[in-house]
């Protein structure tokens, strides 16, 4: 409804740019089929820079946009895991098996990977620092999280695992 109402203003505003176009000095751009007419070939027209009378509007999406739903989907995933971790975590703790440690550690381990990775897109942008440092940044965030999977991992199939080994933690009492 908004672009109707734009698009008849425009029509009605025709006759007065070209009316206006026959006193002034400057240019209308001929690129709109409603301002084709509008155009002055003076002398004057040579020496001032055009001037835009319309603005486009786009009702599509721009090529500079952060893509299409990936993101809303990425969010409900997360607010998923976020939620599902309330009730892995406790679980793995209350029944200490290797499936429960390595669900919790793949959850945990995801959901810290997430979150650092929004820290490193929202204050380490190409804009600020250059764009080498948020590569490597991304780059470290992944590493630091593959690292963290792999020794976690390591301490559910070669020792004692994740849930038993915070036990053992909480059993240590103070001298």
């Amino acid at each position: 409804m908004a672009l109707s109402l734009l698009a008849r203003s425009c029509r009605s505003q025709v006759p007065l740019l070209k009316q206006a176009a026959k006193f002034s000095s400057f240019t209308v751009p001929a690129r709109n089929s409603l301002l084709r007419n509008a155009t002055v070939n003076n002398v004057f027209a040579q020496k001032v820079p055009k001037m835009e009378i319309m603005r486009k509007i786009a009702t599509t999406q721009t090529l500079r946009s952060s893509g299409g739903g990936g993101h809303a989907m990425l969010w409900t995933v997360e607010r998923g895991l976020s939620a599902g971790m309330l009730v892995i975590i406790p679980a793995a703790l209350a029944f200490p098996s290797q499936a429960l440690d390595a669900l919790m550690s793949i959850s945990m381990v995801m959901h810290v990977h997430w979150g650092l990775d929004a820290i490193v897109t929202d204050y380490v942008r190409p804009i600020l620092v250059g764009n080498v440092v948020p590569k490597v940044t991304h780059a470290l965030v992944l590493l630091f999280s593959v690292a963290t999977l792999g020794g976690l991992f390591y301490i559910i199939y070669n020792d004692v695992g994740v849930a038993k080994a915070v036990r053992k933690l909480w059993a240590i009492k103070g001298q």
